[in-house]
């Protein structure tokens, strides 16, 4: 797992260390800044997948596309260079690049040696190469990204490409979810990421397990189109029920399924990264899928969420209080916008009831405010 992200001279940030924990909440306000506090680790992840070129940085991929380099480099900016680093528990690894107007890429500048303080021998190419043996970076390199635009009603799903990556990456619009469903479906669930309820450990009756937690009765099934070779995905609300096509059962459930098999089929350790995954779900479902993160964030996954939703905060910390998973182990990041001043984020932290030390301005207060409001208390 990673446990610091550091941006320098990139997007909103002149300066930015962010931790990371098992679980990992960033929230705040439009343009304050938590997209920008991911996608360092999307571009690298895209980079370090790329056979293009091992001293660039295409600024555009299959994950995240940022345009220009004058998209990415402050207005403001002295410094012509971009700085990331990425540690891990016992390893680090800095990419310094250089800009170019007008460019698409970034350059890899001279890069910082990677460092493993537990690692006897570690062999490195003098030349500049985004790749190397450090921890942080293949953890990086097979992080899975779940964006908040994903696939809707479609009538059926492609297969990955034979250049896909080797875990199983849903894709960012949760294209592939179907597929690697379909692949793994029979395959034996971890214990630890097993659903409590469901005694049956098959990839099929787990996600349907888990589904359920969302969607009372809901269950899903793929099938191959083989004429066109690609895969149908149905959904039924009960075990006795008639399938439906996705177009027939809203988009709450199209939107969670790649989620869950997403964590379902991720190696232990593995970064998954979502956006909005309360997208298109009753408050009660947000809640849940709040708990179903800290279970699967306890069972061995690193996620990474960029949130607006405080019934997924609030699941969370019901399941830090129910002891699921360590207080110590979910991390929140509130985003408010960079200024001059600083990078604008405060990090509150959580007690083993879930209770959350600081609430600054703006950190999911809305409903307190508008109730008081209606109650004339302002």
């Amino acid at each position: 797992m990673i446990t610091t992200l550091e941006i320098r001279n990139f997007k909103c940030f002149s300066n930015l260390r962010s931790y990371f924990k098992n679980l990992t909440l960033l929230t705040g306000f439009n343009a304050g800044g938590k997209s920008s506090a991911i996608q360092p680790l999307l571009l690298l992840a895209q980079g370090l997948r790329s056979s293009v070129s091992p001293k660039t940085l295409a600024l555009n991929g299959s994950l995240v596309r940022l345009g220009t380099v004058g998209d990415v480099l402050p207005s403001d900016s002295v410094k012509s260079t971009i700085e990331f680093k990425v540690s891990g528990l016992t390893e680090e690894r800095s990419w310094v690049f250089t800009t170019r107007a007008g460019d698409r890429f970034l350059i890899l500048d001279q890069p910082e040696a990677p460092r493993a303080e537990q690692v006897a021998t570690a062999s490195t190419d003098s030349s500049a190469r985004l790749e190397s043996l450090c921890g942080a970076s293949q953890s990086v390199a097979k992080l899975t990204y779940i964006s908040a635009v994903r696939e809707g009603a479609s009538e059926v799903f492609p297969i990955p490409d034979g250049n896909s990556s080797e875990v199983a990456d849903v894709g960012t619009d949760g294209r592939f979810a179907a597929y690697w469903y379909d692949q793994l479906v029979d395959n034996e669930v971890p214990e630890r990421r097993r659903h409590p309820e469901e005694p049956a450990t098959s990839l099929r009756k787990q996600l349907d397990a888990w589904l359920a937690a969302l969607f009372p009765g809901a269950q899903a099934n793929a099938q191959m189109v083989s004429q066109v070779s690609m895969l149908s995905l149905q959904f039924r609300l009960s075990e006795i029920g008639v399938w439906h096509r996705p177009a027939n059962v809203g988009y709450g459930l199209i939107y969670a399924f790649p989620i869950i098999v997403a964590l379902l089929a991720a190696e232990d350790d593995q970064i998954v990264v979502i956006d909005s995954p309360e997208a298109h779900l009753h408050p009660s479902a947000q809640s849940q899928m709040g708990q179903l993160l800290a279970r699967f964030a306890a069972a061995g996954v690193q996620i990474l969420v960029e949130t607006h939703s405080d019934h997924l905060l609030n699941g969370a910390r019901l399941a830090v209080k129910a002891g699921v998973l360590p207080h110590s182990e979910l991390q929140i990041h509130f985003f408010t916008g960079a200024t001059k001043e600083g990078h604008g984020v405060v990090s509150p932290t959580l007690d083993s009831n879930g209770r959350i030390d600081e609430w600054p301005d703006g950190f999911f207060d809305q409903s307190e405010k508008d109730l008081s409001r209606l109650a004339g208390w302002e």
